[in-house]
Formats: structure tokens, sequence, C-alpha cells
């Protein structure tokens, strides 16, 4: 009978018996690594809770968050919504990704939306702060200064997220940006065809010494300008040791002061000039970034050397002259408004000066009665009309108010004529972020072509100015990757680059249908603050 195969493995083991007692060494190594494995569990549990600093940073996090959240390094539950043993599932597993997507930024950060004309699409994806904002990057990461792509997830094709229904844009909008070297379009705030500069006015002649239009032309001077200003007008405008006879010459900074020199020896100047009643407003808030420049203001720039004063008046009686002498006015009136004060500016110069018709006895009688035989006016009235509209011809035809304001026409026969509304042009760039204290290395006519002092024509001067700012191509000399090549307006190629140019150096993303409100805005506040204590300890509710 041939031998069972079974049998010849069955004597292999002979003698050895308990050999599933004495393992080999590839079970001797597999015992050994349950036990490592069951070591560093144990021990990774101990430092879990002995020390969270070590947990955060090397266990359960993928880095260490920014400086702003450095409050948070140890308490997950902060940022990231709790998920509970009811949310668990044979398929949970799989929705790992998107849980870490569910954060809870809304308790210190408003958040506002974009744009109001955005979709569903959109709004659905602006909800999740994390497809665009991505912490555990280090202490230097910024959650807000963001790589293009992350701008581009919209901006490659806007129109797929743009309700046009709900647009408050004028103009059509640029459906695909994606860098602002390539396809970025010329700046908005340039094109003034639809809002036309209403203001006569030429940097040429105010840079030119005297604000002269010629050179043989004496121009302002510091005697002119302390006869017309005063002695405030003279401490500020010329340089020090001038004479009377010296030309007033002035400069960017005569008009212009960052925001940031508040409580500076020429602010309080300033503060001091505006205390008698002047608008405060435009100058006064605690700016002290050096973002922008403060308005120029009428009452502090202009009426040093442009007073608005009406002409002098003379009622002639006889021989007799009653002359009123030119007195202020107010700026910022219309017409119709200006009219009321200039009459009664004539009615108490002629008053105090006791002109005749002041003591005219009633007459009475009728057509046909004989008229009085002297010279003075029938009634006071009839002498101020006169004079009122005299100095109204000359304020609204061609001088005083005329001579930088344009005049149109009235709305109705009460007010024949109107000044046209200045358009507040403070800030051009309002939808974008541009800081003059960064890019104060430059001269301001780098940025500002066409300020430099010139001798223009009286008819060249006496209307408004084009728009003294470069476009996009001077920006992408500088703002452009190394190297990169760029065309200049004067169509001369340079080489340039290096500046940051991302999407989000300039541009704002939340509340951008109020460009000018920033981190302060009202609509960026939380729904509901936390206490310190609940903030600290990163509280849900």
């Amino acid at each position: 009978m041939p031998r069972s195969p079974s049998r010849d493995l069955s004597d292999r083991f002979t003698g050895k018996r308990g050999y599933f007692r004495r393992p080999d060494p590839l079970r001797r190594g597999k015992i050994a690594l349950s036990w490592i494995a069951l070591f560093a569990a144990g021990a990774w549990g101990v430092v879990d809770v002995a020390k969270p600093a070590q947990r955060v940073q090397y266990s359960h996090s993928h880095g260490r968050l920014a400086n702003v959240h450095t409050a948070f390094e140890y308490n997950c539950e902060a940022c990231h919504k709790a998920h509970g043993i009811s949310e668990l599932g044979p398929i949970s597993v799989f929705k790992a990704h998107d849980r870490w997507h569910d954060l809870t930024c809304e308790k210190c950060h408003g958040g506002p939306v974009h744009h109001d004309s955005a979709n569903t699409d959109a709004k659905k994806f602006h909800n999740r702060c994390s497809n665009c904002h991505h912490d555990h990057n280090g202490r230097l990461g910024s959650l807000v200064r963001l790589a293009d792509k992350d701008c581009n997830q919209c901006h490659e094709n806007l129109g797929k997220y743009h309700d046009a229904a709900n647009s408050k844009a004028t103009k059509p909008y640029q459906n695909k940006i994606t860098n602002f070297v390539t396809d970025h379009p010329e700046f908005r705030s340039l094109d003034i065809e639809k809002n036309p500069r209403t203001l006569k006015f030429s940097h040429a002649v105010h840079m030119t010494a005297g604000q002269a239009y010629d050179p043989g032309q004496a121009g302002m001077t510091v005697g002119q300008l302390r006869k017309i200003g005063g002695g405030a007008a003279v401490t500020r405008y010329a340089p020090a040791g001038a004479t009377d006879d010296t030309k007033i010459q002035l400069n960017c900074v005569s008009c212009h002061a960052l925001d940031s020199g508040i409580d500076t020896t020429g602010f309080q100047d300033i503060k001091k000039t505006l205390a008698k009643g002047d608008p405060t407003h435009s100058l006064l808030p605690p700016r002290t970034e050096g973002a922008h420049f403060l308005p120029v203001n009428f009452e502090v720039h202009c009426r040093s050397c442009h007073p608005v004063q009406a002409k002098e008046g003379v009622s002639t009686v006889g021989k007799d002259q009653y002359r009123v002498a030119p007195f202020d006015v107010s700026h910022r009136k219309q017409p119709a408004d200006l009219v009321t004060e200039l009459r009664a500016g004539y009615l108490r110069g002629l008053s105090e000066r006791g002109h005749p018709a002041l003591n005219r006895p009633p007459e009475l009688g009728g057509k046909l009665d004989p008229q009085p035989n002297d010279l003075a006016p029938r009634t006071l009235g009839q002498e101020v009309d006169r004079l009122t509209a005299d100095a109204e011809g000359i304020m609204f035809s061609g001088g005083i108010c005329a001579k930088c304001h344009k005049i149109e026409p009235g709305a109705d026969a009460k007010a024949k004529l109107r000044v046209a509304v200045v358009p507040d042009r403070t800030v051009w760039f309002k939808h974008a972020k541009f800081n003059h204290a960064s890019h104060r290395g430059a001269t301001c006519a780098t940025c500002h072509p066409g300020t430099d002092a010139a001798y223009l024509a009286p008819t060249e001067a006496d209307k408004p100015e084009p728009v003294q700012i470069v476009g996009v191509k001077t920006c992408q000399a500088c703002h452009a990757p190394p190297g990169t090549t760029v065309l200049l307006p004067d169509n001369k190629e340079i080489v340039g680059g290096g500046a940051r140019h991302a999407c989000s150096d300039c541009h704002r993303y939340h509340n951008g249908d109020n460009p000018l409100q920033g981190r302060g805005a009202v609509a960026r506040d939380a729904g509901k603050p936390l206490t310190l204590t609940e903030w600290l300890q990163g509280k849900t509710k």
C-alpha cells in the first residue's frame, strides 16, 4: 500500500509537537511589532494629556496657526465645528475631507458677502470661508493675502457667478481677469466721461512761481498775499526770510497733506484757522495710516489767495458818494442763496454810512404828481437791488465763483443759475487699496504727469484739467514678475517688476458693494461678540 502524502507532512513535526510554542524569527518579529505599537499608542495618549502643545504641533495638526489665531492653538473646537456620535456612520469616513471645512469663523468675523449681484452658486461658495482662507501655514502665515488662484475660482469666468438683475454696476464688468500683468483692464476710475470734472483748475499755473501766466508777469508776491490773506497765509506759503517782492512758490505739500500728519505743527495751524466756524469734518478725524491725502479744502487752501468777496458798492447822490467796502460772503452756497447774502451786505453798508434814502419821508400821491428834485433813489431797496445785480453779474459771469466753478442754468425761474456740483474724488480708486506712504520714494509727477510748473495762457488754464493719473501700464512697470517687459504709456519698453502684484494686494473682497468701508465697517461686526474668557476658550455659542 502506497504511503499517504498527509503522513509525510505529519512526520515533519515528529518530536516537535509544541512547535507553535516555539515561534520562528518571523513570528517573533510580529509579536515585537505588536508590543511596540501598543507602547507607542499608550505613549501617544500620555503625551496628549500631559503636553497639549506637542499634541497640537505634532499629532493632530497640519501646522502652527497664524499669529492672530495663536490663542486657539490647543483648542481645535474653537474654529472647527464639533461632530457628535449621531453623525458617525458607514460612510462618515469618506466625509473627513468636508469636515475640516466646517468652521465657525463668523463668531469673530462678520464676513459680509462680496457683491449683491452674486448668484446662488457664488453665495454658496462664499458661505464656506475655507474655500479661500487657509490657516495652519505657520505663525507668519496670512489669511488675507491670498494667491491669485483663490480669486480666479470666480474671476476666470465671472459671468457664471454674476446675477445681472441685482447688479449696481453702471458699466459692464470684466468677465475674465486672472493676473494683474496679463489681462487686467484699465482703471475704471480714470474714465470720467459720464461724470466730468466741473472745477476749473490748473496745476501748471499754481506750481509756477507767482502763479503767473507768462515770465514777464509778477504774479502773486509775499506782499500781495499778506494784503489778501493776512499773516497766517504768509506764514504758511512764503519761504523763510522772504521779502514782500518774493514770488510765492507752491509745491505739492502746500495743498496735499497725508492723513498721517495729524497733531503736527502744520495741522494745528489748520485747526486754529478752522476754529472760526469753517467746516472741520474733512480735516479733523484722527486718521494715521498715511494711505490717502486729506481733502483739499477751500477755507484752508484756496481762500488765502482767492477770497470770496462782493465788490465795492458805490451809490451816488448828487455830488456825494456812499461807498460800501468789499465784504466777505459765504462759500458753498448756490447763487439764489448768495443773492440774499449780497442784498443784506449792501443794505447794511449803506445804512451804516447814512445813505439819504434812509431819511426820505414817505411820498404820497399818484403817478401824475411831480417827482422829487433830489437825486436820491425813491427807496433804499432800489439802490440795494442795483448794487446786488452788479455784484451778481461779476461773481457768476467770469469772476469770483465762475473763475473756478462751472455755472449752469438753474432748475426754475427762482434759481436761474446754479454752481455745478464738484464730484467727491478724495479717493479715486474706490475699489482698490492704494497707499501713498508706500510710494513716497517716487516723485509725485511720476504718477501724476502734467502737474509740473508751466506757463499757460489764461484761456488754456481756465478749463477743467484732464485726469492727471497714470494708467495700469505704469503700475505694471513695478508690480509684475521680475524681468517683465512692460510697455509704458509713452510707448517706451522697460524691464522691471518684482513688487507684489497679487489680486489681494490691491483689492478687498468682503463688503464689495461698499468698497471704502474697510475693517471697521459695521457689516464686518460679529453677530454675537464673545467675552474675553469665551473668546480664549473658543466657545461656539
